[in-house]
């Protein structure tokens, strides 16, 4: 199977997610995003997709936790956005043959 048809099916698997998702590659960029994402952090998807990971929060603990998922090395933590506590997972993975990390997020109990 191509690259881009890889994407789209993961574009829709996104789309049906009750989590908060977020899917990249090793480039940094944006493959799939899903609407409860976008809810939750305030964002279009156009604005997810159009800038590489990491560039809306350039904290050292972000920056750290990428750099740990790149080297397959789970992170996790939480974040406050627009006034909302947020706990996200990242890990690395293999989607639909092509490797790739997966954020998951969703609101602090």
């Amino acid at each position: 199977m191509d690259e881009p048809v890889q994407t789209m099916l993961l574009g829709d698997a996104a789309e049906h997610a009750q989590l908060a998702m977020l899917v990249w590659n090793a480039e940094r960029r944006y493959v799939a995003v899903n609407d409860r994402a976008c809810e939750l952090l305030g964002v279009t998807r156009e604005q997810l997709l159009a800038n590489p990971v990491g560039s809306t929060n350039r904290s050292p603990e972000a920056q750290s936790a990428i750099d740990d998922v790149l080297e397959h090395v789970p992170a996790r933590g939480r974040i406050t956005v627009r006034g909302v506590d947020l706990d996200w997972l990242v890990v690395s993975t293999t989607i639909a043959g092509l490797e790739h990390v997966l954020g998951l997020f969703w609101p602090s109990l």
